[in-house]
């Protein structure tokens, strides 16, 4: 994952994923209620843009930050359609035809 703040380049791990949003672990932290845009890097170097809203975040201390993961929630509030192409070829979900 890459996004943004500050001028600045953050990067982290997607951790848990789904259709309405997914947790980034990473030590740079948005605050919640702040608007992102993140891109999720997929094969090839191909990049999806994503935006959504910070929901929550949580933070541990860095004598735990190997057993629990620090990051934050990001509510989807648009998202490619190549998104859910991808989550249903994790899931290995068939997609419904929309022709």
């Amino acid at each position: 994952m890459e996004w943004r703040r500050w001028g600045n380049l953050c990067t982290g791990f997607t951790h848990d994923i789904s259709p309405t949003g997914l947790f980034i672990r990473t030590m740079y932290i948005p605050d919640t209620g702040e608007s992102v845009t993140v891109h999720l890097l997929v094969r090839n170097g191909y990049k999806l843009r994503l935006r959504g809203t910070v929901v929550r975040s949580f933070r541990v201390p860095s004598n735990l930050r190997h057993y629990v993961a620090s990051g934050f929630g990001v509510r989807l509030d648009d998202a490619p359609e190549e998104y859910f192409q991808l989550l249903a070829n994790l899931l290995r979900v068939p997609l419904a035809n929309a022709g």
